[in-house]
């Protein structure tokens, strides 16, 4: 799943769906949405690297390079994320 689409999505249907509130209303709970997602996306990346350490406990480096490659995909995604608002 991709989260970008995802959250374009729903902030398209969401948008479509408070047209008759303010802007100023609109805004304010389109951005509550996409924090929920981020949150949503960190706490998910935060258990899945504990998951992998706890898996490859013994070869712990290949649970780092795990772990590196899911940092760069979490800040690409907050770097999507951060520029559609």
């Amino acid at each position: 799943m991709n989260l970008e689409k995802l959250i374009k999505r729903v902030t398209q249907e969401m948008d479509k769906t408070l047209s008759d509130l303010p802007v100023r209303e609109k805004e304010e709970i389109l951005s509550l949405v996409k924090q929920a997602m981020l949150d949503t996306s960190h706490r998910t990346h935060r258990e899945l690297k504990e998951t992998a350490v706890v898996c490859c406990g013994p070869e712990a480096d290949l649970a780092h390079k795990i772990q590196e490659e899911m940092d760069q995909k979490r800040d690409m995604l907050i770097a999507n994320l951060s520029a559609m608002s």
